[in-house]
């Protein structure tokens, strides 16, 4: 008797969990997971948007399946950010996931609002992670949410959702986090970027016919959460020089309109030091490098001297124009306040006046530029012999 009663309360424990375990099942089956978030700000109104691939069609695809890909993206109008997301829960269907949101994009308009209250309504509910990359944007949000990767793959195989797989090949604009985004804006006088997604409707063809696909064409630059405006990543060029997150950059000797050289610079090592000269700030910035070659023009033929020459003038008359278009635009690009900040806080507070720039023309000392010419190309274990150059 004691033996059939184990058995049956066996049997029905079993069944009590095949049982809930088939409901967890279906309920995951059943919710909408959303992967993007889009924000926009249109006649003092915010415009929030949800970007939701169709997962099993990812599953698919991996496992060798195809067909078009399946993107939604819904657009829900109201007075506040936190309004315009219940506004989509109205015709959600099912239960709206949002653990896996792995990117956040800004319009222009947004940034410009203030980035402090985005931020604040995001992180209030659980479900949201400080991990998705963030971008701007000054196009349609609806296009920069319905673009696809290559051969039938969805946005999650785009540089919106995983940017470092580009980046790892020509760091131009460095991608940042949600959390990275957060602490730098509220550190003393820093500036930070957000990298700008464009649609590039030129580049690629399929069958013949255009093919448009993401590009990162620039970046949009706050400081403390008051937004400085957008920049392209030409008048950017300088900046690549002064992150430590680059990873590979090339660099055009003497320059794109007489090209003789192409260089590959690997982990550029920047050091600034920030000090005070006559009563005002001043900067010195030293920038280690190493690099190889990787094109010739075969009609010039420079001196490896002259091509270590150029090279390191190249790279000064880049990172010289970024500062001069700081000064010009109010925006401290090479985080020279910062670093001041860091190292003199007390002198910082008396130079610092209105959150108006306080470095000139006159702060930027001295650049110096290390670089050593490991190999050329494909031979990658021949070095390059670069002494007593003057």
């Amino acid at each position: 008797m004691i033996g059939t009663l184990v058995k049956r309360t066996m049997i029905l424990l079993v069944s009590v969990f095949i049982l809930s375990g088939c409901s967890d099942i279906k309920e995951l089956q059943n919710a909408n997971y959303a992967t993007a978030i889009g924000i926009d700000f249109k006649d003092g109104k915010y415009e929030s948007y949800i970007q939701m691939v169709n997962l099993d069609q990812v599953a698919t695809t991996e496992g060798g399946g195809a067909g078009e890909p399946q993107m939604l993206v819904s657009k829900a109008v109201a007075n506040t950010f936190e309004e315009a997301f219940f506004e989509v829960y109205r015709t959600s269907q099912e239960r709206i996931i949002w653990a896996h949101v792995t990117s956040i994009v800004l319009s222009e308009s947004a940034l410009d609002q203030g980035f402090q209250h985005i931020f604040d309504a995001l992180t209030r509910y659980y479900e949201f992670r400080l991990t998705p990359w963030v971008f701007g944007t000054t196009e349609s949000m609806e296009d920069i949410l319905s673009q696809t990767g290559f051969f039938a793959k969805t946005s999650l195989d785009t540089v919106m959702h995983n940017p470092m797989r580009s980046y790892e090949q020509s760091s131009t604009i460095r991608p940042i986090k949600l959390q990275r985004l957060a602490r730098e804006m509220f550190e003393p006088s820093q500036t930070t970027y957000i990298p700008s997604l464009a649609i590039d409707q030129t580049q690629w063809e399929k069958n013949n016919e255009g093919e448009s696909k993401l590009e990162v064409n620039g970046a949009f630059f706050i400081q403390n959460d008051h937004f400085k405006g957008f920049f392209t990543t030409d008048q950017l060029e300088g900046l690549r020089w002064l992150i430590s997150d680059t990873q590979r950059a090339s660099l055009v000797v003497p320059d794109e309109n007489n090209t003789e050289y192409v260089l590959v610079i690997k982990d550029p090592v920047p050091r600034t030091t920030p000090g005070i000269k006559g009563g005002n700030p001043s900067f010195d910035i030293v920038v280690s490098m190493k690099g190889y070659f990787t094109n010739r023009n075969e009609n010039h033929h420079l001196v490896l001297p002259q091509i270590y020459k150029q090279s390191i003038k190249e790279v000064e008359d880049e990172i010289t124009a970024l500062y001069q278009l700081g000064i010009e635009n109010n925006v401290d690009f090479l985080n020279l306040e910062h670093q001041f900040f860091r190292k003199h806080p007390k002198e910082w507070l008396t130079l610092r006046e209105d959150g108006q720039l306080f470095i000139d023309e006159q702060s930027l000392n001295e650049i110096t530029i290390h670089l050593n010419i490991k190999h050329t190309g494909a031979i990658l274990n021949k070095s390059l012999d670069i002494k007593n150059i003057k």
